[in-house]
């Protein structure tokens, strides 16, 4: 019996039927792999981002062609074909397109799921009202400003992150980076026997009002028209020119504190009986806080205009402090020259600035665009953590002024003080100067040098510009209500009372003084049923709705502000509008941290809203122009708190 070759097929076999029963289904592992990379894309995008959604949806395409490819080339497998090669275009181009249109779906699904965000906005400004939403707008400035403004619910405050990481209960710690009136009142007298009209007014006015004011009393023709300030109503001089205008700000000294402490405040209030007070003067921009004050007394503008909206500002695409490096500051920072500028520019008359912070040199700017390294004005800080003392803001721009005191006068001011009002039991002040009386005293040392050994008043005006920052450091410190607070009050007005007494001597008839300050303080939140805002659990918040795509979508989260980083938000498939309408409804329970002891838990305001508003930078430059009107829903809950009394002035 003949065998057949070993070669030959058995009988009843067919070679296409065999190989059919090891050949995969192509056409439908095409749909379904197209339809699975699809679903991918949209159930990626959907949870927040378009990228992942695209990288996923074309990976599961990219395994499965090569998958595909490996299969039709298997030795068992028919070689390859045209329609196998057709097979991997299905698989490709379905593929990619399902991706497509898989991202689009879960984007328009995602969108669709959010409120309107304008709509959000919208309401909110309307029950913020007119005059608020001018102070909010004032503060837009599309080069600097962060992308999302918190506005604070009244008597709420926000923490810093150390603060909310070592919070306690009634922790006095606060801060008035907040819109309410009770920040924004502030006291205003202009003073100069002989050269300034006493008087009394009740029209609002603002800190950009002082610049174009000290313009027109020094004969300074050139003010620019286009500053917002304008100068102040009923101010009437007897036509002396005075020799020197100085500018003395209570930081922190708004009229919220001052009602606070009555008794501690008698050269300011003989001030206000006897020049031309100003009942209805406030800080003129949100938020009420020092680095935007200052700029605005330096510039007779606001900040949408001079550009410091906050002690932090937009610097491209990152966020940083304005002025940079306190000792390296750079006073560029601020957009459009300050008077001094100006007006030593037009006159080469002596400027200077005195302060405790960098943010305070707002006032006087550069002090002269055109000055040679020999004619440097005098700009001064207080290095307080480097133990140096008074320092020029940068020496290659700023100078001390003659006579400046050292550290020793401070120490010994230090080692001799004693006051029986004072805690026995707290002995930080013997090494901490912010919040002891020593350090207002040692201020005026150097004003008073400043005054006798500078070339003050020879040829044109002077401006000299100092600012009291002890108030404030100690309201931030030890809240506005600790006693301490007073007796720093009492102590920078006693400086007051000093300098005057010093110009009634040396300028007798022929100088001009402005006493004000840069805003108020936000009284202990426990104490006004306010909670705090941390900006943790804030910043917790935004990525967790906004933060699923390539990067995180929170850059910096100040008290009044948040920098985002839009190419992340884009890709996330939102706008600044839609993380401001998310956050317009967040609650204090939806922003505790585990971090925060229970005791320090105000359990019976879990429910009360962190925001009266929450607005994009978008939102408030695209609407500027239309101006704001109506009244505002929060009369009457107590954010008029510091309308001066008549009595006060008494």
């Amino acid at each position: 019996m003949q065998h057949p070759p070993a070669t030959a097929e058995r009988p009843g076999t067919d070679p296409d039927a065999a190989a059919a029963t090891t050949r995969i289904p192509l056409p439908g592992v095409v749909v379904a792999i197209a339809c699975l990379a699809g679903l991918t894309a949209l159930v990626c995008t959907f949870l927040g981002s378009i990228s992942v959604g695209i990288v996923a949806g074309l990976a599961i395409v990219v395994v499965a062609v090569a998958l595909l490819a490996w299969i039709v080339r298997h030795p068992r497998m028919p070689g390859p074909t045209d329609g196998s090669r057709r097979r991997f275009l299905q698989v490709s181009v379905g593929g990619v397109a399902l991706v497509g249109v898989g991202a689009a779906l879960g984007r328009t699904v995602e969108k669709a799921l959010r409120p309107d965000a304008v709509a959000v906005q919208d309401a909110a400004a309307s029950d913020l009202g007119g005059e608020y939403m001018e102070l909010v707008g004032r503060a837009a400035n599309a080069e600097r400003s962060g992308d999302i403004q918190l506005l604070l619910a009244p008597f709420n405050s926000a923490n810093y992150t150390f603060e909310s990481l070592s919070l306690h209960p009634r922790d006095p710690r606060t801060s008035h980076a907040a819109v309410w009136m009770y920040l924004e009142r502030i006291p205003l007298v202009a003073y100069g026997p002989g050269v300034i009209e006493p008087g009394d007014n009740a029209d609002r006015v603002s800190l950009a009002d002082l610049a174009p004011t000290t313009a027109g009393l020094i004969g300074f023709s050139d003010w620019p028209s286009d500053r917002e300030g304008r100068g102040l109503p009923g101010f009437r001089t007897t036509g002396v020119t005075p020799k020197v205008v100085v500018t003395y700000v209570v930081d922190g000294g708004g009229w919220n504190v001052l009602r606070q402490w009555p008794n501690d405040w008698p050269n300011f209030a003989r001030l206000m009986r006897e020049g031309m007070q100003y009942r209805n003067a406030i800080t003129g921009s949100f938020p009420a806080v020092t680095a935007c004050a200052h700029a605005t007394i330096g510039t007779g503008t606001f900040p949408r205009q001079h550009g410091i909206t906050g002690h932090n500002i937009r610097d491209g695409a990152t966020a940083r402090k304005a002025y940079r490096t306190p000792g390296a500051a750079d006073p560029s920072d601020i957009l459009v020259p300050t008077l001094s500028d100006l007006w030593h520019d037009a006159s080469g008359a002596w400027v200077g600035q005195i302060g405790y912070q960098v943010w305070h040199m707002g006032m006087i700017g550069h002090g002269g665009t055109s000055r040679p390294a020999t004619d440097l004005p005098v700009g001064v800080y207080f290095d307080e953590p480097g133990g140096d003392g008074w320092q020029p803001h940068n020496p290659a721009l700023f100078r001390l002024p003659n006579g400046a005191p050292g550290m020793d006068v401070l120490d010994a001011r230090m080692q001799t003080f004693d006051d029986p009002h004072w805690d026995p039991e707290w002995e930080a002040w013997r090494t901490t100067y912010c919040c002891v009386p020593p350090i207002a005293a040692y201020q005026g040392d150097l004003l008073e040098a400043t005054l006798a050994n500078e070339p003050i008043g020879e040829g044109h005006p002077s401006l000299l510009y100092t600012t009291f920052k002890s108030p404030d450091y100690t309201g931030h410190v030890y809240g506005m209500q600790s006693k301490w607070e007073g007796l720093m009050l009492k102590a920078v007005d006693d400086e007051l009372g000093r300098i005057v007494r010093f110009l009634d001597q040396r300028f007798p008839g022929e100088y001009a003084l402005f006493v004000t300050a840069d805003h108020g303080q936000c009284p202990l939140p426990d104490s006004m049923g306010g909670v705090r805002l941390d900006p943790i659990q804030l910043e917790a918040v935004i990525e967790r709705e906004f933060g699923a795509g390539m990067g995180t979508a929170v850059q910096y989260t100040a008290p009044s502000e948040v920098y985002l980083d839009r190419a992340a938000l884009g890709d996330a498939g939102a706008s600044v509008d839609d993380v401001a309408a998310a956050l317009r409804n967040l609650t204090y329970r939806q922003n505790l941290g585990p971090y925060v002891p229970a005791s320090a838990v105000e359990m019976q305001l879990l429910d009360n809203a962190e925001f009266a508003a929450v607005f994009s930078s978008d939102y408030l430059l695209s609407h500027a122009s239309a101006g704001w009107s109506g009244s505002t829903i929060y009369t009457g809950t107590g954010v008029d708190q510091g309308v001066p009394e008549p009595e006060l002035y008494s």
